[in-house]
């Protein structure tokens, strides 16, 4: 009878097991990225992404700029999730990127984060207003494109935007906002109103770039009344 040495042939569900189980072994005690790398947010604060991993002991997640923040920090060993936020606007002109590192058992991964450049300026971010009213130009300097920059204020009784179109753009531009009318101020109170330049996301959130407030005196008549008034 004749011998020889037998081949064993492993089956393809059997190779991915051990493939599987190596891949295990290989994060224990370390951190493995279940979502991408690289997520890129809006030129705003308050933007939010997640990150999703899972580790093999108690990790933490560090921001390497002050512009990002992470909650959580830290946390228990399996599947975990973590929100990354931009805590300022990105005023610098240029995209940004900046990291989250997330370490456990002496191993560590790299989310990075990318802000973009949107910005609009208002020239300039306060106006104030006689009490007998008057009307008020806003100037700014955006890059947003055109058609989607927009101007987000409170519809008071006392504020009336004008019909008139503002200026065309380049990559680049130089605009104004729609002349703002404001009516007689008869209370014996100032008043104030902020004028948000912004624009909506993909998701339909409106993101303000920029705040300009107009500021109305009170009443010069009723002022003038109550301090000619004897005191008792």
């Amino acid at each position: 009878m004749k011998t020889g040495s037998r081949r064993f042939l492993l089956s393809p569900l059997v190779l991915l097991a051990i493939a599987l189980v190596g891949c295990v072994a290989d994060e224990v005690g370390g951190i493995y990225l279940l979502s991408e790398e690289t997520d890129e947010l809006h030129a705003v604060a308050n933007h939010t992404t997640m990150a999703y991993f899972n580790a093999g002991d108690k990790w933490t997640a560090v921001p390497s700029v002050d512009w990002l923040a992470v909650s959580p920090s830290s946390g228990e060993a399996g599947k975990n999730a973590i929100v990354i936020t931009t805590t300022m606007p990105n005023h610098t002109l240029q995209e940004r990127t900046g990291t989250v590192v997330i370490s456990s058992g002496g191993k560590s991964e790299t989310v990075s984060i990318k802000q973009r450049n949107e910005y609009a300026f208002f020239e300039q971010k306060e106006f104030v207003v006689d009490s007998a009213g008057g009307e008020v130009n806003m100037g700014f300097t955006s890059n947003i494109e055109k058609g989607k920059l927009m101007i987000s204020y409170l519809r008071l009784d006392w504020i009336v935007m004008s019909e008139a179109k503002s200026g065309s753009r380049g990559d680049v531009w130089n605009g104004k906002v729609k002349p703002v009318t404001i009516l007689a101020n008869p209370t014996p109170q100032e008043r104030s109103a902020p004028f948000i330049l912004g624009f909506y996301d993909e998701n339909k959130r409106f993101l303000g770039l920029d705040t300009a407030w107009v500021r109305q005196k009170p009443s010069s008549e009723i002022v003038e009344i109550l301090d000619s008034v004897a005191l008792p």
